[in-house]
């Protein structure tokens, strides 16, 4: 079963459909993000944490011109392949041409990224099985603040984040594991983000000490979803994949 990564999403504060690409990250995707979305997440943390709270995003620190291309240099070493993926919210049209020079917060491309997401698409399974299975592994994902979105002339902003789950999943199917995929909650993004893939992604959860495939054992902050999840998952988010 070969499935189409999602084409539109639902925005519940306009009570429309809103188009958007998941394409393959470029490095103007990854120079952007660093230059204009990755400074109002900074501005978030920071505001926290002079009100002396705790960070509530886990990439408040986060660099994708270097995630995208060090992290699957590493991977590569060992015979594995990510996949690094930008959803495009458009403005008009899909953006398709990069800018000259270096990004800025005034250029205008025709799409802006408002989300990133790096798989490493084929790593052993979580869960013990009889005969070796494979999985794919939800490595890096994150959203762009709607505000910032907003201040650079995106009127809609959905809701990401469960697309970036379905994108998951259908790398998943698409590589031949059936839905299986799994992931780790960074502590950083505190019990919003354990809830987050708890409640709003329905993805299941391991308890803390379970033995990881790599002989480690989990924190209890894992969470995954197998091949009837995924099917489940994927159904609810059906109506995304048509225009």
């Amino acid at each position: 079963m070969l499935l189409d990564y999602a084409k539109r999403v639902w925005d519940p504060s306009s009570s429309t459909w809103v188009e958007i690409a998941i394409v393959h990250m470029t490095p103007e995707h990854a120079q952007y993000w660093d230059a204009v979305i990755q400074p109002a997440i900074r501005t978030i943390g920071d505001q926290e944490r002079h009100e002396g709270k705790k960070h509530s995003r886990a990439d408040h620190n986060w660099r994708w011109p270097r995630l995208r291309v060090l992290l699957p240099l590493a991977q590569s070493l060992i015979k594995r392949r990510c996949r690094a993926l930008t959803v495009l919210l458009q403005r008009d049209v899909i953006w398709q041409e990069p800018w000259q020079g270096p990004p800025k917060r005034e250029d205008e491309p025709k799409a802006i990224p408002a989300a990133m997401i790096l798989l490493i698409e084929s790593y052993p399974w979580l869960l013990p099985t009889t005969r070796t299975r494979h999985s794919t592994f939800t490595w890096f994902i994150a959203a762009a603040p709607k505000k910032i979105l907003q201040e650079i002339g995106v009127v809609a902003t959905p809701p990401l984040g469960s697309i970036l789950i379905d994108t998951a999943l259908i790398t998943s199917i698409t590589l031949g594991y059936q839905g299986r995929m799994w992931l780790h909650a960074d502590r950083r993004g505190g019990q919003r983000l354990f809830d987050f893939y708890s409640k709003k992604c329905n993805l299941l959860n391991v308890s803390d000490g379970f033995p990881l495939p790599s002989g480690s054992l989990s924190d209890g902050r894992h969470f995954y979803a197998t091949s009837k999840i995924a099917k489940k998952l994927l159904y609810r988010l059906k109506q995304s994949r048509t225009l």
